[in-house]
C-alpha cells in the first residue's frame, strides 16, 4: 500500500474531502480471466465515485406503515422519478397513488438532492379511490413524518376520472398545473372501476390509465391543464405473458388531446 498512498501527496480533508476514492482489492481470478491483459489478476482497483443512489430498502414494504396488497416497487418508483427528471421545487401528481411509494421517492429527492435550496417550493399530491379501510390516509403521512419527509400537501379520497378531485388536486398546489405526473396505474381486476363522470359517456373497457390522459385532454381543452407545458408524465406499465408493449400503451388519441408526445423503451424482464 505504501507506493499507492505516495501516489497522493498534500493535505488532505478526511471530514470533507472534495474527492473520494475507493480502492477495491481481492477480486477474484475469474473476474479479470477476460482481460486482454492478464498481470491485471490479483491487483487492485482504484476508482473514483461520481454519483449516489438513495438507500431504497428504508422504503421497502416491509418496511412500511401503510400496508397495502400491491405496493410499488422503491427501486421502480425512483427510477420513475428519475424518468420524470423531477427537480426539488417541482410540482408532483400520482392519479393512482395507493400508499404513495411513488411520492415518497420524488419527497427524498426533493429532501436531499444537492440542488435544494430555502427557495424549493415543490410539494405532492396523491389522489386515491380506495377507502381507508384498504389505503389508510393517516399511516401515509406517518410514512412520511418517520423518515422526515414533507408529506403530500393533500392527500384526496377520490377517483382520478372526476373533474372536482383533479380540481381539488390543482387548488392543492395553488390553481396551477403540475410539472410532473408520476404514477402506477391500477391494472389487473382493479381495470374494472368506473370511468370518468365529466359529463361523457363512461368506457370502461379502456385501461384506467388511457381513461385518465383523455381526462388530461378534455381540462387541457377547457383552459384549466393539469399539466403544463413541457411537463412529463411517467407511467409503470407492466406487459403480460402474450401481450406486447403496443397493445398495452395508452391510445394515440387520447394521448394528441392531452397534449403528450410517447417516450418509451420496453425492457423484458
Amino acid at each position: 500500500m505504501k507506493d499507492l498512498v505516495e501516489l497522493f501527496h498534500g493535505k488532505v480533508n478526511l471530514s470533507k474531502p472534495d474527492c473520494k476514492i475507493y480502492l477495491f482489492d481481492g477480486l477474484k481470478n475469474e473476474m479479470v480471466s477476460n482481460s486482454r491483459n492478464s498481470s491485471w489478476e490479483g491487483t487492485k482497483c482504484l476508482a473514483r465515485a461520481i454519483a449516489k443512489g438513495p438507500k431504497t430498502s428504508v422504503y421497502a414494504p416491509k418496511t412500511r406503515i401503510c400496508v397495502t396488497t400491491t405496493p410499488l416497487c422503491p427501486i421502480a418508483a425512483f427510477t420513475m422519478c428519475n424518468v420524470a427528471q423531477l427537480r426539488p421545487h417541482f410540482t408532483v401528481l400520482d392519479p393512482f397513488a395507493g400508499s404513495c411509494a411513488s411520492l415518497l421517492a420524488a419527497a427524498h429527492i426533493a429532501t436531499y438532492s444537492s440542488r435544494t435550496t430555502a427557495k424549493s417550493q415543490g410539494g405532492t399530491v396523491s389522489i386515491e379511490v380506495a377507502h381507508n379501510g384498504l389505503v389508510n390516509r393517516d399511516d401515509i403521512r406517518k410514512d412520511f413524518e418517520t423518515r422526515s419527509l414533507h408529506p403530500p400537501l393533500e392527500i384526496i379520497h377520490g377517483d382520478s376520472m372526476k373533474y372536482e378531485f383533479r380540481q381539488q388536486a390543482r387548488r392543492a398546489i395553488g390553481g396551477g398545473a403540475f410539472d410532473c405526473i408520476v404514477t402506477d396505474p391500477p391494472y389487473g381486476i382493479r381495470e374494472a372501476f368506473s370511468g370518468n363522470s365529466d359529463g361523457e359517456e363512461d368506457d370502461n373497457s379502456l385501461p384506467p390509465l388511457t381513461q385518465f390522459i383523455y381526462a388530461i385532454g378534455r381540462d387541457r381543452s377547457n383552459g384549466e391543464p393539469l399539466l403544463k407545458e413541457g411537463g412529463r408524465l411517467v407511467a409503470f406499465i407492466p406487459v403480460r405473458k402474450g401481450e406486447t408493449l403496443e397493445e398495452c400503451l395508452p391510445e394515440l388519441h387520447a394521448l394528441e388531446q392531452a397534449g403528450l408526445v410517447m417516450e418509451c423503451e420496453g425492457r423484458e424482464q
